[in-house]
């Protein structure tokens, strides 16, 4: 894979997989010995998904009302050949791809209009090698048959369930925090550079979703269970409320919660200023949750409750723990069995009913990514119902 640069086009590539677990592909003509994935260029100013989109109606036909985005796989690049007219202007391409379910078993498709495909086919996923496709793009395509189609998958539907981000991350009352990496990084392929060009289409569909969802509150709150990070809560806040429309969001500064506690009462009041103001996300780093390993056991119900009043209050409540490494902690203590066990009781006494997402971050970049890429999911889904 080529680091990618200015000078790579974004692309978007429609993986699209039918009730039965065919996926469609295309031929140049009914001769070609390689096939493809639908896929295109990103336009200016456009962004991604409305590109994914665009392109599968002009190369496919399929109704976009039976379709639906399970994953995303972003961070993949190749050079063009040297004879490919686009070197003019670009050195190749940096891809995202999505995998994308469909209704029925292999539905119908129109006549390919364009000059991309001359022929779709419906194929077996298991049938599918990288040696089927250019041998330039082939380094891609296997790391697209490997995440998305892994060899050893038994259980298809768990695979993609596994795949997508409000799943793969999500701590529930059962979970135990020994199961998720702090260095996972199952969702995006390259680097930082690729991953930071990407963060304007997430921050375009965050604003979109929060617009068609201007009555509804929500709250994003961001924690670490450790006392010596604030630094990194701090510049984590700082980071993910620029994807969000100002006019329809608050960001709670860090509070000390020395100063809003009163002896064993502290646990609601410390949580008022959670609460989202009409008609707005509420974006907070620090809460009564940093108080939780010295809570008693009703203190702990407290907050149950009160998750629970926000969720009958139609609040939707994304909750955020930001997951670092032995080396990580290493730079401002040495007792990481220790914070581990700390954050599994916090984690686990506070599950329900709103489940925790344990985000991996051990990278800035790569932490920033999926708590957007959760966000903008969350949202749209929420929009969906408006």
């Amino acid at each position: 894979m080529n680091p990618a640069s200015p000078n790579y086009r974004r692309n978007v590539a429609a993986v699209i997989m039918d009730a039965g677990g065919n996926v469609l592909v295309g031929k140049k003509k009914q001769s070609s010995r390689f096939i493809h994935f639908p896929q295109g260029g990103v336009k200016k100013k456009e962004t991604f998904e409305a590109a994914l989109w665009r392109e599968i109606t002009e190369e496919t036909g399929l109704p976009l009302a039976g379709l639906k985005i399970v994953a995303r796989l972003a961070g993949l690049s190749y050079d063009y050949r040297r004879k490919n007219r686009k070197r003019e202007k670009w050195a190749g391409q940096e891809q995202t791809y999505y995998l994308i379910r469909c209704e029925g078993l292999c539905p119908p498709v129109s006549e390919p209009s364009g000059s991309e495909f001359g022929v779709l086919e419906w194929v077996p996923a298991q049938t599918l090698t990288p040696e089927l496709f250019v041998s330039f793009k082939r380094p891609v395509v296997a790391e697209v048959l490997k995440v998305f189609f892994p060899s050893d998958m038994k259980d298809r539907d768990a695979h993609i369930l596994s795949l997508n981000t409000l799943t793969r991350y999500r701590f529930t009352a059962d979970s135990s925090l020994s199961d998720f990496s702090p260095a996972d990084r199952a969702f995006y392929a390259g680097g930082k550079d690729e991953a930071l060009s990407q963060m304007a289409d997430l921050q375009a569909r965050i604003c979109a979703a929060q617009q068609r969802i201007a009555d509804k509150k929500v709250l994003v709150l961001l924690f670490d269970a450790d006392n010596y990070q604030a630094k990194r809560r701090t510049n984590c806040l700082r980071r993910i409320s620029t994807l969000f429309d100002p006019l329809l969001t608050r960001v709670e500064k860090p509070q000390d919660m020395a100063t809003i506690t009163r002896g064993g009462r502290h646990v609601l009041p410390a949580l008022t200023h959670c609460v989202p103001p009409d008609d707005e996300t509420l974006i907070v780093s620090e809460s009564a949750y940093s108080m939780f390993a010295s809570l008693s056991d009703t203190q702990l119900d407290n907050i149950a409750t009160y998750e629970q009043l926000m969720t009958d209050d139609a609040i939707t409540v994304l909750k955020f723990f930001l997951h670092i490494t032995a080396e990580q902690r290493a730079k401002v203590a040495d007792d990481y069995a220790e914070y581990l066990q700390t954050a599994q009781f916090v984690l686990q006494a506070t599950a329900s009913p709103v489940p925790w997402q344990i985000i991996p971050a051990e990278k800035k970049w790569y932490r920033d990514y999926v708590i957007a890429s959760i966000v903008a999911q969350t949202l749209e889904n929420l929009a969906a119902h408006v």
